[in-house]
């Protein structure tokens, strides 16, 4: 895998179609870490990420808090209304799964549905370059196939939270920090499930 600058690879492959597929939960679990006082817009990143090549789709994925069961379901939903109104953004979720006593509560679906996804945009040539939002090593194999089919794969993450099954399976490694993501980030107003606003 190359470690290489942001703008160098998006200027060499101007013509190449990208979808971003974005794990949400690992994702919004880094950014508490890692940026805790912001929020970010998931438009604006894909948009980013793509760089100066064709944009085909943003794809975000997260698990659906249970309204019955969880008081912050109604602010996720708002916030997963919100997000499937952005401009070249599809939103993809599977229920939240939880103990029976509703203390513990996990995601169950979702990596698969990712995986599944960028296998079948790979298989019905529907983008030239796959770029993962995500740090979760269990991708590893899936990008592996995917290059297999002639795809170029990248992966975008903060290097703390990246785990190294991801190195080798990736053609590019884009380091995401709080300086490079300045323009997609907003100031956190108040908590919410499911992400935090947009």
């Amino acid at each position: 895998m190359k470690f290489t600058e942001f703008s160098d690879f998006t200027k060499k492959y101007p013509n190449e179609r990208v979808q971003v597929f974005i794990d949400g939960a690992n994702l919004y679990e880094a950014m508490k870490e890692e940026i805790p006082d912001h929020t970010i817009d998931y438009h604006k990143l894909g948009l980013k990420l793509v760089g100066g090549r064709k944009i085909i789709r943003i794809n975000y994925y997260i698990s659906e808090l249970n309204p019955e069961w969880d008081d912050g379901a109604k602010n996720q939903q708002r916030f997963l209304s919100a997000v499937k109104h952005l401009p070249f953004v599809t939103v993809r979720t599977r229920p939240l799964r939880y103990s029976a006593d509703k203390e513990k509560k996990w995601e169950k679906g979702i990596d698969i549905l990712i995986a599944t996804d960028m296998l079948t945009g790979a298989y019905l040539n529907g983008y030239d370059t796959v770029m993962l939002v995500s740090g979760d090593g269990d991708f590893a194999p899936v990008l592996d196939e995917i290059k297999k089919m002639g795809k170029r794969v990248e992966n975008a993450f903060f290097p703390k939270d990246r785990a190294d099954a991801l190195v080798s399976s990736c053609d590019v490694f884009v380091s995401l920090n709080k300086e490079m993501l300045k323009d997609c980030l907003r100031k956190k107003a108040a908590p919410t499930a499911g992400g935090g606003k947009i």
